[in-house]
């Protein structure tokens, strides 16, 4: 049976991601293939290089840093994440806390990382290996916020945020040979999603780039599409959603010290939970 594992990112919000992770590191559970969207494609890619606690540190201590996010990088660079001190100064070989790039490509599971293309609004499916030594340009697209932050260019595209144009990207995984799913949900699974909220940055975003623009406009209709799609393969037997019952006010921007260690503890306390799915053949 070929699993493969969903995380949908959700910014601060996916540390309840990261605790689920770090709990199937500890019990040794392993997918076949992941499709990471936004923080979902870190947290994925940090899962298979086996750096357990990595992530806790990255929300729960880094995300507190003035260098890190904030209005003052938003001001100063022109976006509220300062890209390159996420995913260069920590993150590079000799950097405070670096990806382990080898462990991450001789790791056996396949990776999908999710972005949106800024001109078509259309998503973009980077491999994995699309990450190397040097080079996380593609996870760092994948997690590039509409507005608040520049486009992340690769390959000479420039692309924002994959939850944008796939932000429940079950389809892909069983297009890709997917037979049932492990989905990390950052909300709960009965939230729908409100058109209004994507109002202000749509329009904002479709001055630059129509086609990006008109993605984000549409993005409640499509979650709500794919969020529907998604409980009916789980009543199926085809899906497993791991969702938070609330995110302890954590949200995609804001957060305190405690929450985060809340939802990460949740998510962690959660993982079990998919044992018996995982044993169905």
């Amino acid at each position: 049976m070929k699993y493969t594992i969903i995380d949908v990112g959700g910014g601060m919000r996916d540390i309840w991601g990261a605790g689920i992770l770090d709990a199937f590191m500890d019990m040794g559970i392993t997918f076949p293939a992941g499709i990471g969207v936004s923080a979902g494609a870190s947290n994925l890619a940090t899962f298979m290089a086996g750096q357990r606690g990595r992530l806790k540190r990255f929300y729960c201590d880094y995300s507190m840093r003035r260098e890190y996010m904030g209005l003052g990088q938003l001001i100063r660079h022109g976006s509220f994440f300062n890209m390159k001190y996420i995913y260069e100064e920590i993150s590079f070989p000799g950097g405070e806390d670096p990806f382990d790039i080898d462990a991450y490509l001789s790791n056996p599971m396949d990776l999908t990382i999710v972005s949106t293309d800024a001109e078509t609004g259309h998503p973009v499916y980077f491999r994995k290996d699309s990450i190397g030594r040097n080079n996380m340009k593609t996870m760092e697209a994948s997690g590039t916020l509409p507005v608040l932050c520049k486009p992340t260019v690769v390959d000479g595209r420039a692309c924002y945020d994959g939850g944008i144009s796939d932000p429940i990207p079950y389809e892909k995984a069983f297009a890709d040979g997917a037979e049932k799913i492990v989905v990390i949900l950052t909300k709960p699974k009965n939230v729908f999603r409100d058109p209004k909220k994507d109002e202000r940055f749509g329009k904002m975003l479709s001055r630059k780039y129509p086609g990006a623009g008109k993605a984000l406009l549409g993005r409640a209709e499509t979650y709500n599409r794919q969020l529907r799609g998604l409980l009916d393969l789980e009543k199926e037997g085809k899906a497993f959603i791991l969702a938070p019952e609330d995110t302890c006010g954590v949200t995609t921007l804001k957060h305190r010290a405690e929450d985060i260690e809340k939802l990460y503890r949740k998510g962690y306390d959660a993982a079990s939970s998919v044992l018996s799915f995982l044993r169905t053949e």
